[in-house]
């Protein structure tokens, strides 16, 4: 019996759900189609999308693009501005300086014609320039006068100093110490000898001098009379070497004793006593004072009265002759 309680109940499901179908069918296609709409649109929004991303990408690289585009117009503009003031204010500049040259020209040109002009002013420059040139001359003649003078007085100074020097020697008998020359003729009886240098080799009188021969002393002279070019000479008593004798041709040269040296006195400090040692005994105030030695140039002494007058006439009473047998030999060049 359930059998067919089962197939009426199935065919009552099938009626059913043959009665339902018919009744939502419409309603299952619409959704279908919804769906098939749903699915295309949300294709169709997805493609928007990328073509959106896209479109947003491409916008922004063209943004940057904009950006570097505009960043470099502006540092152009900027650039041609910084140019177009510098352009102007040179402009400004030049504008001023002329104007300025314009002012100075017009008051250039006021005060020629307050002088009385341009021809007028080189007339005047002219005789300044002849002017100036002349007092140039003038200075530069007075330059070479007051040169000159300076030369002629320091000129005339060493003439003068020479004089004051020469003079000096002449009254110390004082020689140049490269004095050389050699004896022209001896007279050994009145004890004198000739030298051919004179007042022309500043020979002066009472001039100690030396003679030698080789590097020893031969004698020693002083000067008793002067001529030009030829000098007398007294042969110091006592400077001769026994069994020797001065000869022509021998050197003469200064003694130190008359070179401008020994006009220079030294100068001296305060003089202490010296202490004689405890050792040495002391001096004999009674005994007699050594002697100095002798100066070989020193004169002869006065003859004593009580003594009997020496025959002959005295030293400085001869005159000396010149040597009448005897020729002067010619100087020979020295050694």
């Amino acid at each position: 019996m359930w059998k067919p309680l089962s197939i009426v109940s199935g065919l009552l499901l099938l009626g059913a759900g043959g009665v339902m179908y018919t009744q939502i069918r419409p309603a299952i296609q619409s959704e279908m189609k919804q769906r098939e709409a749903a699915t295309l649109n949300k294709q169709s929004a997805e493609a928007n999308k990328r073509a959106s991303d896209l479109a947003h990408t491409q916008s922004e690289k063209d943004l940057g693009d904009s950006k570097v585009l505009l960043a470099k117009n502006t540092g152009g503009k900027n650039t041609a501005q910084a140019a177009k003031d510098e352009k102007k204010a040179e402009v400004d500049k030049t504008t001023t300086e002329k104007d300025a040259a314009a002012k100075e020209l017009a008051d250039l040109e006021q005060k020629l014609k307050d002088l009385g002009g341009l021809p007028r002013l080189v007339a005047e420059l002219k005789v300044l320039e002849a002017k100036q040139a002349q007092f140039t001359l003038e200075v530069a003649n007075t330059k070479g006068a007051i040169a000159s003078t300076i030369a002629h007085k320091e000129s005339t100074d060493k003439v003068i100093a020479g004089l004051k020097q020469l003079d000096l020697w002449q009254k110390t008998g004082t020689i140049a110490p490269s004095f050389r020359t050699r004896v022209a003729s001896v007279n050994p009886d009145l004890g004198f000898v000739v030298l051919p240098a004179g007042n022309a080799s500043k020979v002066t009188l009472k001039a100690k001098l030396d003679v030698r021969r080789g590097d020893a002393t031969v004698g020693k002279l002083i000067v008793t009379s002067v001529e030009q070019n030829r000098s007398i000479c007294e042969i110091i008593p006592g400077s001769v070497a026994a069994g020797d004798q001065i000869l022509p041709g021998d050197v003469v040269v200064v003694n130190e004793g008359s070179t401008p040296r020994s006009l220079t006195v030294p100068a001296r400090g305060p003089v202490t006593p010296a202490k004689p040692p405890a050792n040495k005994p002391a001096v004999d105030p009674t005994a007699a004072p050594a002697k100095a030695p002798a100066d070989p140039y020193a004169p002869p002494p006065a003859p004593d009265a009580t003594l009997p007058p020496a025959t002959g006439a005295p030293m400085e009473e001869k005159k000396p002759e010149a040597p009448a047998t005897e020729p002067a030999p010619a100087p020979a060049p020295p050694p």
